[in-house]
């Protein structure tokens, strides 16, 4: 089998030093733009998809009646990092959806916030499940289940009502049929869902424009993006790539990473008249560092402008590579594809 093309790779004094391999997919809900590797390759998107896990919650109009945030109703896409703001958004989109903390199965870890966990350890505290950074999603999941009447235990059930839901809303935005979508189990111990790379990407195009879905879909759909517009931190946290691609995109694109090397963005255009665009990643070695800056190029090839430079990107994805005596070691740099695109349809 051939390996998959080129995406980035890191120099040290000129010579590489590792490569990232993978698949690229950008297109609107119709057809593919722009393609690397395999478009039909099926992968796991992991946390990827939580908006259309999260889509449910909204077409009920719970994020209505409960009088829900745009902080709560980001948090409930979002692997967030665990800081207080995270937590506290947590607690309350339990307290108001009338679930108790006890109902969550998703475990509990340390912040991914590194300044949070280090408060923590400080103040001698231990880390809780809403720490954990699909507490949002588990929280909106839940309080599905109780609207619905149906069981809080078993909610991460693919049997469950509430995963049924969910599999529908995926396989609607994705084009495809639900008994063709593969499921395992995530490291939250939710569905782990397995569709084609460029289904993924089409499922993002139609969350940033679902016009011709049927409402309430619809409808939620447009509210769960305006909500992690507004609030982009809770989607994710302090340099995160998901909060920086949405910062530099001027609020126009939700951004959300996956496990093992995974990003997929859902973007709206500049304009009225243009088609709204969906890109999925998955890096091949799942290293999430080789989808950084091939991102960032396709980016600028939609007509925006992220400096190479950007300084909310994750440690270790900077373009300049330092030590921590601020030395340049290297740099990471994209595959010639992202210098050789074709003309942007939104040019």
């Amino acid at each position: 089998m051939n390996a998959p093309p080129l995406l980035s790779f890191l120099t040290r004094a000129g010579q590489r030093e590792s490569s990232h391999r993978g698949h690229v997919v950008v297109a609107d809900a119709e057809q593919v733009w722009f393609a690397l590797g395999d478009p039909d390759q099926p992968i796991f998107p992991r946390s990827a998809i939580k908006p259309f896990q999260a889509l449910p919650l909204l077409e009920e109009g719970l994020d209505r009646t409960l009088g829900l945030s745009a902080r709560e109703v980001a948090l409930t896409t979002a692997s967030h990092g665990g800081d207080p703001l995270h937590v506290a958004a947590a607690r309350t989109l339990l307290e108001k959806g009338g679930v108790p903390e006890s109902a969550l199965l998703c475990g509990a870890h340390a912040p991914m916030d590194d300044a949070a966990a280090r408060q923590l350890l400080r103040e001698g505290e231990r880390f809780t499940v809403l720490h954990h950074n699909c507490s949002g999603k588990h929280a909106g999941m839940l309080i599905q289940a109780r609207q619905l009447g149906a069981p809080l235990a078993g909610y991460v059930d693919p049997r469950h009502p509430v995963q049924q839901r969910i599999l529908a809303r995926l396989a609607a935005f994705a084009g495809l049929p639900a008994d063709a979508i593969g499921v395992a189990i995530d490291g939250c111990s939710a569905p782990a869902y397995s569709l084609p790379l460029g289904a993924l990407a089409r499922a993002m195009a139609r969350f940033a424009d679902p016009t011709g879905l049927p409402d309430p879909s619809a409808a939620a759909a447009r509210r769960l993006f305006d909500a992690a517009m507004e609030e982009p931190h809770y989607v994710s946290g302090s340099r995160r790539f998901d909060l920086a691609v949405t910062k530099v995109s001027q609020r126009r694109t939700f951004c959300k990473i996956g496990a093992e090397g995974v990003v997929a963005l859902a973007i709206r255009p500049p304009r009225p008249g243009l088609r709204s665009v969906g890109i999925a990643v998955k890096v091949e070695d799942g290293n999430a560092r080789g989808y950084v800056h091939p991102v960032l190029a396709l980016l600028r090839w939609l007509g925006f402008d992220p400096p190479a430079d950007l300084a909310e990107l994750p440690r270790g994805c900077e373009a300049i590579q330092k030590n921590y005596a601020g030395l340049e070691t290297g740099k990471i740099e994209v595959a010639e594809s992202f210098a050789r695109l074709p003309p942007s349809p939104w040019s």
